[in-house]
C-alpha cells in the first residue's frame, strides 16, 4: 500500500517538472528572436556608426522607394511616416548610436535570462520576460526625441509585447 503511495507521489512529480511543448516552442521562437537581434546589435557595434557617405547612400534608396510609391498613388500619410523612419535613422546613426546600441544589448541579455529562468520552469523568468518585452518601449521614449517617434510602432511593439506575454503566461502553472 504504501509502495503504490509513493509511486503515484513520484509519477505526479515527474509530471509537475516536465516543460510543457507549448512553453519549449515558445522558448525557442524568442532565442532565435534574441540570438539574432544580438549578433545584429554585436556587429553594429564592432562596426560603428555609418559613414556619411554610406547613410547617404542608404538613405537615398529609401527616399527613391518613397518617390516611387507615392507615384503609385499612395497618401501623404505613408509619406510623412516614411520622412519620420528616415529622419529617425539619421538621428539614431548620428546622435545615439552607442547608447542606442548598448541598451538594446542589455535588454537582449535580461531577455535570454529571462529565457533560461522560463525554461527551468522558474516563475520569476516571465516576470522578467515581462520588463523585457518593454524595455525597448521605455527605451525608444528615453533616447529618442517625441517627433521621431511613429504612434504605429509604438503600438505593435506593445501589441507583440502583449500577445507573447500572454502565450507565456498561460505556461505560468507550470512554473515555480
Amino acid at each position: 500500500m504504501i509502495d503504490q503511495h509513493d509511486s503515484i507521489d513520484e509519477s505526479s512529480e515527474i509530471q509537475n517538472n516536465k516543460r510543457p511543448v507549448f512553453l519549449t516552442v515558445l522558448i525557442i521562437l524568442s532565442g532565435i528572436y534574441i540570438t539574432f537581434s544580438f549578433f545584429g546589435v554585436t556587429r553594429s557595434l564592432i562596426n560603428g556608426p555609418l559613414s556619411q557617405e554610406v547613410l547617404e547612400e542608404e538613405l537615398s534608396g529609401l527616399y527613391a522607394s518613397t518617390a516611387e510609391l507615392q507615384a503609385n498613388g499612395i497618401g501623404e500619410q505613408f509619406s510623412q511616416m516614411m520622412d519620420i523612419i528616415i529622419q529617425n535613422a539619421i538621428y539614431i546613426n548620428n546622435e545615439a548610436f552607442y547608447s542606442t546600441n548598448i541598451l538594446t544589448l542589455l535588454t537582449l541579455i535580461i531577455g535570454a535570462i529571462s529565457l533560461f529562468l522560463m525554461f527551468n520552469l522558474k516563475k520569476i523568468g516571465f516576470h522578467i520576460y515581462v520588463a523585457y518585452s518593454l524595455l525597448p518601449i521605455v527605451t525608444m521614449y528615453i533616447l529618442t526625441p517625441m517627433e521621431l517617434i511613429l504612434t504605429l510602432s509604438v503600438i505593435l511593439s506593445v501589441i507583440l509585447a502583449a500577445v507573447f506575454s500572454l502565450l507565456y503566461g498561460l505556461n505560468l502553472k507550470y512554473m515555480k
